[in-house]
């Protein structure tokens, strides 16, 4: 989504048009943003990246409903795999 994108968040650094929310995980960055005109989205981004032209989203998309269940599953299998760490 054009949220997302570097250009955009240069074009508006402060959070004024609309609510951009982070979530780092292990190595990658989740972005969600709650645009008033462009609805719920979502971008999956490598912040770890060595160069700063990787730093972008590899995806971006909008947030559907069942997603939140969808992640709590994955999050569900993640503890799992956690415990043989």
């Amino acid at each position: 989504m054009s949220s997302h994108s570097l250009s955009s968040k240069r074009r508006h650094p402060e959070p004024t048009r609309f609510e951009r929310k982070l979530f780092k995980v292990a190595h990658m960055t989740f972005e969600t943003i709650n645009h008033p005109t462009d609805g719920q989205t979502f971008a999956l981004i490598p912040h770890m990246a060595h160069d700063a032209k990787n730093r972008r989203p590899l995806f971006s998309g909008h947030i559907s409903k069942g997603m939140a269940n969808e992640l709590r599953l994955l999050a569900l299998e993640i503890a799992e795999m956690e415990k043989h760490i």
